[in-house]
């Protein structure tokens, strides 16, 4: 019984399809014939795998993610940005940490207002310095 296909692709890459009692997979295998993406298609939906030097997704419209519980990590650094505004929003707590932190406002004022107090904490609080 045959269990998969392959498919050529351009640039002498290779898609192949294996059909496993409990998942279908599907790998692209780059032309020096390592896999640079592999889909695990289960009963409960496909897991994707990415392995090689990035991914880039492009689309003309707004690309949405919706999930449970979203996690970003990135391992050597984290960069968001964009050319318009942003706008970070949360029903509960909103909570940054880290090992030191900068806020600048290029242009225009920096604005902090609370429904309660507002809570400076710190070893020295320098203003105007």
């Amino acid at each position: 019984m045959d269990t998969g296909e392959t498919l050529e692709l351009i640039g002498g890459q290779q898609l192949q399809l294996e059909r496993l009692p409990d998942a279908n997979v599907i790998r692209v295998k780059g032309p020096e014939g390592a896999v640079k993406l592999t889909i695990h298609v289960t009963p409960s939906g496909p897991v994707l795998h990415i392995d090689g030097d990035g991914l880039e997704i492009r689309c003309s419209g707004a690309l949405a993610i919706n999930a449970q519980h979203l996690i970003l990590h990135g391992r050597e650094g984290l960069e968001l940005s964009t050319a318009g505004d942003a706008a970070v929003r949360c029903q509960g707590d909103l909570h940054v940490e880290a090992r030191a932190q900068t806020l600048i406002a290029d242009l225009g004022d920096v604005k902090v207002r609370a429904n309660d107090d507002v809570i400076l904490d710190g070893e020295r609080i320098r203003m105007n310095c």
